[in-house]
């Protein structure tokens, strides 16, 4: 690791300690976690369950842990509107427009992309840098600490410099935005891998002021990944799955009767 991105991350840690009452990196092992939570933020009786959580987030509740914001967006993940690469095209017109100076309509994009994604970070903040341009303050806040909560348990997940550390995200531009954003650097490469259980991350090189490294940062988007072809394409991939089962079973079947004959 190198200087900077040590320092860099030092520096996260303490903010999550500021932000998070005490709390840093939580104990999270995705291969491990992801469907244990996921299960348990649907059963009404588990303290993490999406329901009780999900109108205090939208409230701006900064009493969230980070488990329970980690928690919330596995829950999401298969919600019948995440469909995060779908989503993309529209996170870049959002901060097109805000750079542009067409702060209402920015507004009315925000509005779509947190219908679809509630926890985007692209739409918590650019809504609040939009409301910000256009003097509707008294709606400011309550974005920026959704915003706050939701990258601050992003990077509470591992310290992002390796496959095992991977950063959890809830979009493939996440990683993108967190380094532009939260980290105000540049982005100097981008790849892709699979870890050893073969989840997909997402790999971006990060590049800071006068330094000419490029230290790779990791991002899980395993989740992400299997709904990449949209609800269209997820429709199509069960129905040629179905077909071939059946086709599987019809080969059994044939196969048990000639061995009968």
């Amino acid at each position: 690791m190198t200087r900077k991105l040590s320092l860099l991350l030092t520096i996260f840690t303490l903010l999550l300690s500021c932000h998070s009452h005490g709390q840093t990196r939580i104990d999270f092992d995705y291969e491990r976690d992801f469907e244990l939570i996921l299960a348990q933020s649907k059963n009404k009786n588990s303290e993490i369950f999406f329901d009780t959580l999900f109108p205090r987030f939208l409230r701006g509740d900064t009493t969230l842990t980070n488990y329970e914001m980690i928690a919330l967006q596995i829950g999401y993940t298969d919600n019948e509107k995440y469909w995060p690469y779908q989503d993309i095209e529209l996170e870049r017109e959002i901060w097109n427009l805000n750079e542009k100076g067409n702060f209402e309509l920015a507004l009315l994009k925000c509005d779509s992309l947190l219908d679809r994604n509630p926890f985007s970070l692209i739409g918590n903040r650019e809504k609040s840098y939009a409301l910000n341009k256009l003097g509707k303050d008294e709606k400011i806040e309550t974005y920026i600490k959704k915003f706050d909560l939701v990258a601050l348990s992003n990077l509470s997940t591992g310290d992002g410099t390796s496959y095992e550390t991977s950063w959890f995200v809830l979009s493939p531009a996440d990683g993108q935005w967190i380094i532009k954003l939260a980290f105000q650097s540049s982005i100097c490469s981008m790849g892709s891998g699979r870890d050893k259980h073969g989840n997909f991350h997402d790999i971006l090189g990060v590049k800071f002021k006068n330094s000419e490294d490029c230290p790779h940062l990791y991002f899980n988007i395993e989740h992400a990944a299997k709904r990449m072809f949209g609800p269209d394409g997820m429709k199509l991939f069960d129905e040629l799955e179905e077909k071939d089962q059946k086709k599987n079973k019809r080969k059994k079947k044939n196969k048990r009767k000639k061995t009968k004959e």
